[in-house]
């Protein structure tokens, strides 16, 4: 097995997380099925084709209907939310009754377009909060990323020799065999039995 060199093995490791980011990017379809993975949908977003090259200046329609503009580079300029259609009302000269339930049930259309924006309203403020916790939580991250590199590369570039002196409280200790061991404790027995 080859032994891969630490700082090789750091500079793969930088690469492949800085690879998993960008190709984390949300996708989305246009109109016409091409993906396009986008950075942020948003101003300054950017913008890219399925093989990583800039997405092409100019209007584009997602598939949900919301216009994106881009200027060089795959750049969000602007962008247009989808148009909501309102319905078609017709009115029609009529008796005061009739009159009175058109005006009923115009107030009541009136009132359901105005709670379905009020939802639409709500549903917004709740992905953009959602976005910004995200965005905070993925920021956090990032910044314990590059900690974590920092801490490996200075790991890696620390020397691994051994000190140059050995400190002077350190005690030298000779290791005996087991032979040895028993001549010398032989040679002490037999000084007293001399006696």
């Amino acid at each position: 097995m080859c032994m891969m060199n630490p700082i090789e093995l750091l500079a793969q490791v930088k690469k492949l997380v800085f690879q998993e980011e960008t190709e984390g990017a949300p996708s989305y379809s246009l109109e016409d099925g091409t993906k396009i993975m986008v950075s942020a949908l948003e101003v300054g977003g950017i913008v890219t084709l399925e093989d990583g090259t800039p997405a092409p200046a100019g209007e584009h329609t997602l598939a949900d209907g919301t216009e994106i503009v881009l200027a060089e580079g795959g750049v969000i300029a602007e962008i247009k939310p989808k148009e909501v259609e309102a319905p078609e009302v017709s009115v029609e000269i009529e008796s005061g009754k009739d009159m009175k339930e058109k005006e009923d049930q115009m107030a009541a259309k009136f009132s359901e377009i105005e709670n379905r924006i009020a939802a639409s309203e709500q549903s917004f403020s709740a992905l953009q909060s959602d976005y910004e916790g995200l965005k905070a939580a993925f920021g956090k991250q990032s910044e314990a990323m590059q900690g974590l590199i920092q801490l490996v590369d200075t790991l890696v570039n620390v020397p691994s020799q051994a000190p140059a002196e050995v400190p002077n409280n350190f005690k030298k200790v000779s290791v005996e065999s087991k032979a040895d061991k028993i001549k010398s404790y032989s040679q002490f027995v037999s000084q007293f039995k001399n006696k």
